[in-house]
């Protein structure tokens, strides 16, 4: 009598590999046909037509609504709905915030406090892990399924910790995924610096969703960049790819904070901004009062929005020309498009790369406001949680 023929380890392993590529596609889109599928994830369409019928048998993934463009319309693939929930943490250098949200990444309940982060990594996800119990306690949710969570600075790929004292000068040696791991038990979690989890937010939710190369740039007290490449995060070698806002713009130029001088963001940052419209503008000048100017077309402000925008483009060009991306996507409270700051960027692209990069190179500002950490977060969780099924 014959016994049924079982797949070798190696069939195991490749199907399961094949079926996770597939669900990571799925799980930052809104909707994939097989052969957009195939196209994402390099596999074949027999590959892909077999897992996808595999997924829909276990209740994985689902039908959506039709894709239109050439040929024959297409039938959208999505994951399934759950009644599972994810968790999202950003804690910027002044706030902590905080969301639940449901696997198709809408948000449920959100929570944000005012807290110098830089000053307390204990304080700040204490407050993080209580804020976060409030929200699931408003939204009546038991347990979570993955939390997502972003700092801001570096943390390194292969100790897990913050090393940049400078960026984060009380976090020095703090390890934030095992803190996180003592507040929040065995629920998954994963912490990606505040860029890195913006990229993912805006790649996920904002105007570069579904492209496979982003480049993302977050102005703001800091500079940071986060790189989508061919659909996935790209974090470096030692996870601090993107650290543009240290680079040398100016030899002779003023000391940042890192201990460098003439860095990026000591002219491009909105800790410069306003230092410099404070001169004029009084003493009492906030960010909020920056991008007023700017809006109301103060002179002083446009020339000083458009000249950051200018030193960031210029950094960028040499970046852009590497990696030839879709899209470059700018995000920060001073960013508006259309606007002087991504103005001076895009026209710094344009005149320092070949026009074969610089005019295909699309420059625009973040639709996602000041949510865009917390989506990201969102998008890290449900990443994070498609994973662990």
């Amino acid at each position: 009598m014959g016994t049924a023929h079982q797949p070798s380890p190696a069939t195991s392993r490749l199907r399961e590999l094949s079926r996770q590529l597939v669900l990571s596609e799925l799980s930052s889109s809104q909707g994939l046909s097989r052969s957009q599928l195939a196209a994402r994830t390099g596999l074949s369409r027999g590959t892909v037509a077999a897992v996808v019928m595999e997924l829909m048998q276990q209740g994985d993934i689902t039908y959506g609504d039709l894709l239109h463009g050439r040929g024959r319309p297409a039938r959208a693939l999505s994951l399934a709905p759950s009644g599972e929930h994810v968790g999202a943490i950003d804690l910027g250098h002044t706030h902590v915030s905080v969301a639940i949200a449901d696997m198709e990444g809408r948000i449920l309940t959100e929570k944000s406090q005012v807290i110098d982060v830089d000053a307390s990594a204990t304080a700040a996800m204490d407050l993080a892990s209580e804020l976060l119990q409030e929200c699931r306690r408003t939204a009546a949710v038991d347990s979570l399924a993955a939390i997502g969570a972003g700092i801001p600075g570096p943390v390194e790929r292969q100790s897990g910790t913050v090393r940049s004292g400078t960026v984060l000068r009380h976090w020095t040696g703090i390890h934030p995924h095992a803190e996180l791991a003592v507040r929040f038990g065995s629920t998954p979690l994963n912490v990606e610096n505040d860029a890195h989890l913006a990229a993912l937010g805006e790649h996920t939710f904002g105007v570069a969703r579904g492209m496979q190369n982003v480049l993302f740039v977050k102005v703001a007290s800091g500079i940071g960049a986060g790189t989508i490449l061919r659909g996935r995060l790209y974090r470096g070698t030692h996870g601090t790819a993107g650290e543009i806002g240290h680079v040398q713009v100016r030899e002779d130029g003023v000391l940042c904070r890192c201990g460098g001088r003439g860095c990026l963001e000591t002219v491009a940052s909105t800790r410069y901004a306003l230092q410099a419209l404070r001169e004029i503008h009084g003493p009492e000048l906030t960010v909020d009062g920056v991008r007023e100017l700017i809006e109301a077309n103060d002179p002083g402000a446009l020339r000083l929005a458009h000249d950051m925008g200018t030193a960031i483009g210029r950094v960028l060009a040499v970046v852009a020309s590497h990696l030839d991306p879709e899209i470059v996507v700018i995000s920060g409270p001073l960013v508006k498009d259309p606007g002087p700051l991504i103005d001076g960027v895009a026209s710094a692209i344009l005149h320092r790369t070949q026009p074969y990069v610089g005019r295909r190179t699309d420059v625009v500002g973040s639709i996602l406001g000041d949510r865009i950490g917390v989506l990201g977060a969102v998008a890290v969780a449900l990443r994070l949680a498609q994973a662990a099924r």
